[in-house]
């Protein structure tokens, strides 16, 4: 199946914000209800060679909530596989927050979604990935995440994961947790000068590329502590008493890297802190003007991200 869902949010004459657009394209149906766009999976997809896209614009004023009303099971595979496209555009002056429920990948899944998010200056977008490996007592097919971050449409930051790495579950990758989490800030002022200290620890990364914005990857055993993370690393407050911790089965045993090591090539090595902290830690102490940069990347096992410069 090819299909592409075209969806305009605007204001109307009266203040109010209406739908335009393809709201019911085979296999979505969408509904706006004033504040939140609801979409609906009317047929099982993505499944076979399903492709599918999305493509989302917030005008100006709007504000505006995405939400589906279950999670997306990911279905076996055939020929080039199913691939998931989503473009958002967000204007000036408008907010978009994109809060799908979780993707479920299956055993025999081979699948590629995008989010392509072009915010212009003045505009304000928080868009959330919950990716679960597997069903219960069920090992993930191949999955490819790519986030691509635009201001005002120019490049600025490419994050991307493939669960085809080798070793990408292993202590240099996701350390065989069940849930990475993944959540793109933009502020309406953000002009990439933010020169915060950025959190790290064992589950959670925070980075911010030089050209804005704020790009947060968690690891968890379930997509509410995988949610409760991102929450917490964004915002500096602990997670909640109520979420579990994660389970001991989930730890990073073995995952470190020498501490004089410049760059993670997947490989294990002996320090002291694991891999996940340690890239990130690379990256955000690099210079935020280093001469002659053309592009600071870091890899986590199979956890790719670049902060572009194209100046």
């Amino acid at each position: 199946m090819h299909a592409e869902l075209a969806i305009g949010l605007h204001l109307a004459g009266d203040g109010s914000v209406i739908a335009r657009g393809a709201l019911a394209v085979p296999p979505y149906w969408c509904r706006w209800d004033g504040a939140t766009l609801w979409i609906v999976g009317s047929a099982a997809c993505p499944v076979g060679e399903d492709d599918i896209t999305i493509d989302l614009q917030v005008g100006g004023g709007v504000t505006a909530m995405v939400r589906n009303v279950a999670a997306t099971l990911v279905y076996a595979a055939r020929g080039e596989g199913t691939r998931l496209t989503t473009r958002l555009y967000v204007a000036s002056g408008a907010t978009l927050t994109w809060k799908p429920e979780p993707v479920i990948v299956t055993a025999r899944a081979r699948h590629r979604a995008t989010i392509v998010a072009d915010v212009q200056t003045g505009g304000a977008l928080v868009a959330d990935e919950v990716v679960v490996f597997g069903r219960s007592e069920e090992a993930a097919g191949r999955y490819v995440s790519v986030t691509d971050l635009r201001r005002d449409g120019m490049p600025v930051c490419l994050s991307s994961f493939d669960t085809a790495t080798p070793g990408w579950s292993g202590p240099g990758g996701t350390a065989g947790a069940k849930v990475v989490g993944t959540r793109l800030v933009v502020g309406p002022s953000d002009a990439g000068d933010d020169e915060r200290a950025t959190p790290v620890d064992a589950s959670t990364v925070v980075l911010r590329p030089e050209g804005g914005g704020t790009l947060a990857t968690t690891l968890a055993p379930d997509p509410e502590r995988a949610r409760a993370q991102l929450d917490a690393a964004l915002t500096g407050a602990a997670p909640s008493a109520a979420v579990p911790p994660p389970a001991r089965s989930t730890r990073w045993t073995g995952g470190t890297v020498p501490a004089d090591h410049h760059r993670s090539n997947g490989s294990i090595g002996s320090g002291a802190r694991p891999a996940l902290a340690w890239a990130a830690e690379e990256t955000n102490r690099m210079p935020r003007s280093a001469p002659n940069r053309s592009t600071a990347a870091s890899w986590v096992g199979p956890l790719r991200i670049e902060d572009r410069d194209y100046g």
